[in-house]
């Protein structure tokens, strides 16, 4: 690929070089070349600073920033990296069961979480969503429940705090 200098001469009508018999040209080539190659340069390198496996150390806490991931530099960078990397697919799942489950298994919670809407008792042909007649407080649309919670476990009542959805009422049991 030619310089930015040779490019520079090439666009130039011949007749100005024909014309620069004191090398006046030249030498603007000269200086604005390397500057225009160093920027090049730059620009190429920019897809690698939004890239979390080739980003250098001093630019991960901008993009953790972005996704919005706390970020210390103390700490050893590829586990951040990590999290970093994997923000936006928690994000796409948070507050549904998938992200819930895979959020508590991860902390090493055994347990089952029961969709309370599979074992509703329908009643009339017409029912809408808050309006069925619904035998129980825990058997209803809007509700679920997670078992194998001790209640002084506070890392996985985070996460159920973090995963709930709005509207929705949830229940726990040991």
């Amino acid at each position: 690929m030619p310089t930015w200098a040779e490019r520079l001469e090439q666009l130039l009508p011949d007749l100005y070089l024909l014309e620069d018999a004191s090398g006046d040209l030249h030498a603007l080539f000269g200086i604005l070349g390397p500057t225009l190659d160093a920027l090049t340069a730059s620009i190429a390198g920019l897809p690698d600073l939004v890239d979390v496996d080739a980003c250098p150390p001093d630019f991960l806490p901008f993009l953790a920033g972005v996704v919005g991931v706390s970020y210390d530099p103390t700490l050893d960078p590829a586990p951040q990296r990590r999290a970093i990397r994997e923000a936006i697919e928690q994000y796409r799942r948070l507050g549904t069961l998938n992200g819930l489950r895979r959020d508590l298994q991860a902390l090493g919670w055994q347990g089952t979480i029961i969709e309370t809407h599979l074992r509703v008792m329908r009643l009339g042909t017409r029912s809408r969503l808050n309006r069925q007649k619904l035998p129980g407080q825990r058997y209803n649309l809007g509700i679920y429940g997670v078992t194998g919670v001790a209640p002084t476990d506070q890392a996985i009542r985070l996460v159920l705090e973090r995963h709930h959805p709005a509207g929705t009422r949830r229940w726990t049991e040991a």
